[in-house]
């Protein structure tokens, strides 16, 4: 894969679902303020679920390709390998970009 388009993915995921996370709070406090939501605003969070849906979906399937990355890395003892797996599965949104910037940006 390129490496410019493995930085934006190891990003893409933490800015869609934080993203459309502080859009949901910030949207909730204006519509609670108004006390109602019209047909544009129920149209606007449907957006933003599907976008905070794409995310998450986007996440799984980095955390797979990025623990295969992380197993088939030459460069890693086997108990390093098991510690990358594991902050992978358990912190993947902030793991990706950590792991892009120590050891994709440097490959080939």
């Amino acid at each position: 894969m390129n490496k410019a388009l493995s930085c934006i993915l190891s990003f893409l995921p933490a800015i869609l679902v934080f993203g459309t996370l502080i859009l949901f709070a910030v949207f909730g406090i204006v519509a609670g303020m108004e006390g109602t939501m019209g047909a544009g605003e129920t149209i606007f969070m449907i957006f933003l679920l599907v976008f905070e849906f794409i995310g998450v979906i986007l996440a799984l399937v980095m955390i797979v390709w990025y623990m295969i990355k992380a197993c088939k890395n030459p460069n890693l003892s086997t108990g390093m390998k098991v510690v990358w797996c594991f902050l992978i599965y358990s912190f993947n949104l902030f793991i990706f970009p950590v792991y892009w910037f120590i050891y994709i940006r440097k490959e080939y």
